[in-house]
């Protein structure tokens, strides 16, 4: 299915989900590259500590903000829990002009933005399921999701380096605030078509605490299992986010602009990967496609940072880009389809702290890892990581993931029994 066709075979309420996601994290997009770690190595001369302690930061706060904001989701409903991120995303924009005049200043600001971005991808992981449960509808929409979310991805740090070129770094704040607003417009005519709290889904889960988020993922095999294939897969990652803007700078040596050229440019691929995926055949959304698409990042990677070429980075990010583009909504869908409804945003909250905590524990080492092998040295090691772990997990869990395969393929098929059974 071509995306206009995806386009046209949404629901008025999904379209308005889609223009709400567009802008919230094209907002985002102009403001972390270049208004948190572009500040700290170009305002500042940050190197890899200044650049590791705002990453931390940032992936610490993200945490937070999802463990405050999965319990607000499931509690308050999607609808006024949109507009509770609109006014995080606006007052960090406001608060990031006066804190980004020194390091510390922009460190405040990485944790601020951090925890309103905890709450803002919760949107996007959460908010199809109240729109429907059928499984291609899913596929659908999180596939277009995630096509305009990687066209903030090319947007987004062209707008920021646009900024940046005329102003400074911290001024691209100012767009995170204006997109936030911006995107209240199609918010105010959105509408849940599912009730998380009616039947047999809010009875499942009658506890209202985290702890219940905790409980589905680990109770369910499948829910299990995404969150280990991708803890062990993010791990490598963490390792990028201090490291990367170096790269640029000094393997790369070429100015701050190209931080967003090369973000664009994964955006790029973003926008094919997504679109990849609303062409993938149902029966192929499964755990071991997942597997498939987080070992291929790994081998992009080592195209984008196994050189001092710009062209093969840029090439690199493309390709790296259009696996990211698929894993998305691939992973958005299987969770969608296996978490229940009255716990979705504890479930996301769970999954996003696996991958955080992933994220998160490479920036311990990452400088001293720098140290020994050089910055360039660190990313290749990092990429390979990233390449083994779902090879490796593939093979050790290869019962229980055709276990896993062989069920949801007899779940799609009931569903198109019942499906023809009503057409009847």
């Amino acid at each position: 299915m071509s995306l206009r066709a995806s386009l046209r075979s949404l629901s008025p309420a999904a379209l308005r989900l889609v223009v709400m996601r567009l802008l919230v994290y094209l907002g985002m997009q102009c403001a972390y590259f270049i208004g948190v770690v572009g500040t700290l190595t170009y305002a500042f001369g940050g190197g890899v500590t200044e650049n590791a302690l705002g990453i931390v930061l940032l992936n610490g706060c993200i945490v937070l903000g999802s463990f405050v904001g999965g319990p607000l989701l499931d509690r308050v409903g999607p609808r006024r829990f949109f507009f509770v991120v609109v006014a995080a995303l606006t007052l960090t924009s406001v608060l990031y002009q006066l804190l980004s005049q020194s390091v510390l200043g922009v460190l405040a600001g990485a944790a601020l933005l951090g925890a309103s971005w905890g709450l803002g991808d919760l949107v996007a992981k959460s908010f199809p399921a109240y729109l429907t449960d059928d499984a291609d509808e899913l596929k659908t929409m999180n596939s277009v999701i995630y096509t305009v979310s990687n066209v903030a991805v090319i947007v987004g740090p062209l707008l920021g380096g646009f900024v940046s070129s005329v102003a400074s770094p911290q001024a691209v704040f100012w767009l995170l605030g204006v997109c936030a607003l911006l995107s209240a417009v199609p918010a105010l005519g959105f509408r849940p078509a599912r009730d998380p709290h009616a039947g047999k889904e809010s009875a499942s889960t009658g506890d209202d605490s985290l702890r219940a988020g905790f409980a589905a993922v680990f109770g369910s095999p499948a829910l299990a299992l995404l969150f280990w294939s991708c803890f062990f897969s993010f791990l490598g990652y963490g390792a990028f986010d201090p490291l990367e803007s170096l790269y640029y700078r000094d393997v790369l040596q070429v100015d701050v602009e190209w931080m967003g050229w090369l973000s664009a440019a994964a955006g790029v691929g973003g926008v094919v990967g997504s679109m990849l995926v609303m062409r993938l055949p149902s029966r192929r959304v499964n755990v071991r496609t997942l597997l498939l698409v987080l070992a291929s990042e790994g081998a992009f990677a080592l195209l984008y940072v196994g050189t001092s070429w710009v062209v093969a980075a840029s090439v690199g990010q493309v390709l790296l880009g259009v696996a990211f583009g698929m894993l998305t909504p691939l992973l958005n869908t299987l969770v969608q389809s296996h978490a229940p409804l009255a716990a979705l945003g504890r479930v996301n909250a769970v999954l996003g702290f696996g991958n955080n905590v992933a994220g998160v524990a490479p920036l311990l080492c990452a400088p001293a890892l720098a140290e020994v092998l050089g910055v360039q040295g660190t990313l290749v090691l990092a990429s390979l990581l990233v390449l083994l772990m779902p090879a490796a997990i593939a093979l050790v869990r290869r019962r229980e993931i055709a276990a896993l395969v062989a069920e949801e393929e007899a779940s799609r098929a009931l569903e198109r029994q019942i499906g023809h059974t009503l057409e009847r």
